[in-house]
């Protein structure tokens, strides 16, 4: 059988797939806790199959230097492209940023992956995917992931960057005592250390800054601190069982928005704006209530041209495994 091994790497979990004819046939989940190394698992998956795989794609979380990955949040495991070659096999390895792979996975979503928050439903995509505008991922996790999907004539590209790490800052007078006390709770995340109230998107718009966020209304308000993880919030929040918790969300969810919609706005993403990762998808009610949609319009004299962007849930729980193809796919060194 000619194939090729795709993975997605993240902090917690690491999945494999063998992918014939850029389809997923078969795939296993591996737990990525430092203990067991990708190489490891690629052998074993390789091993399963009973032969060697063509080529390897794999989206990794963490930041790629010359060919090598160190992961963010799975003990600083790290891995080479060649470490890879000799683990499966192959004859070529490449390494992707986890949403340089969730951006490229954009190219074969389709209208049953989505769900509509503003716009109407793209068409069914024609074979081989036709053109489209601009494309942007915006996925909170652990962190804040972002990539971007451009067309270079009938070729699709996908565009590196950071953009989980722009800067927000007080949306209102009410909330500059809120970035004050977020900044001395999480100092590394100020954009200028000399009192600035701009931080990171991060500071707000992850599952690692919720509990920040969470912590510093506590504290303001003259509450002991809960310690809530960022699941608590959410869950806590659904209930309207704490009303500080629904404050949470709500600013989540507007600098969610507002990140979003500036980012949309930069690119002329009006071939969509498609939010996904774990803190979205478990947790849909919150786009019931006004504050994503509010963040993301309000665009002063560009408003007008926000509304007009189509916004949707993206529901592919393996974008990573098949952004991972979709590369492979379009790459003309991995033929």
């Amino acid at each position: 059988m000619l194939w090729d091994l795709v993975a997605d790497v993240g902090g917690t979990n690491m999945r494999l797939a063998v992918a014939v004819e850029g389809r997923i046939k078969e795939q296993q989940t591996f737990e990525t806790t430092g203990q067991l190394h990708l190489t490891e698992a690629v052998r074993a998956f390789v091993d399963k199959v009973g032969s060697a795989p063509r080529y390897l794609e794999v989206a990794a979380a963490g930041v790629i230097q010359n060919g090598y990955v160190t992961l963010t949040n799975a003990g600083q495991q790290g891995f080479s492209e060649s470490d890879l070659v000799v683990a499966a096999g192959a004859q070529k390895a490449r390494i992707l940023n986890d949403f340089e792979a969730a951006a490229w996975s954009l190219v074969t979503a389709e209208p049953d992956d989505l769900t509509q928050i503003q716009g109407e439903l793209p068409a069914p995509l024609r074979t081989p995917p036709a053109p489209t505008q601009p494309r942007l991922i915006v996925g909170p996790g652990t962190g804040l992931g972002v990539g971007t999907l451009a067309w270079a004539g009938e070729q699709p590209e996908v565009l590196q960057g950071e953009g989980g790490h722009v800067r927000i800052a007080p949306h209102t007078i009410e909330e500059v005592d809120i970035f004050t006390k977020l900044a001395e709770l999480w100092p590394e995340t100020q954009m200028d250390e000399n009192k600035c109230l701009a931080l990171e998107a991060e500071a707000i718009v992850s599952g690692t800054g919720m509990p920040y966020l969470m912590k510093a209304l506590e504290l303001l308000n003259g509450r002991e601190p809960t310690e809530m993880s960022a699941r608590d919030i959410f869950d806590v929040a659904r209930t309207d069982g704490n009303s500080l918790a629904v404050r949470a969300v709500d600013m989540f969810c507007h600098h969610l928005g507002a990140v979003a919609g500036d980012l949309a706005l930069y690119i002329s993403a009006y071939g969509g704006v498609f939010l996904t990762g774990g803190v979205l998808l478990k947790n849909e009610w919150i786009f019931k209530r006004p504050a994503f949609l509010a963040g993301f319009n309000q665009g002063g004299r560009h408003t007008k041209f926000r509304v007009n962007i189509p916004i949707y849930l993206y529901r592919n729980s393996n974008f990573g495994l098949q952004g991972a193809i979709n590369a492979m796919t379009y790459d003309p060194t991995m033929k």
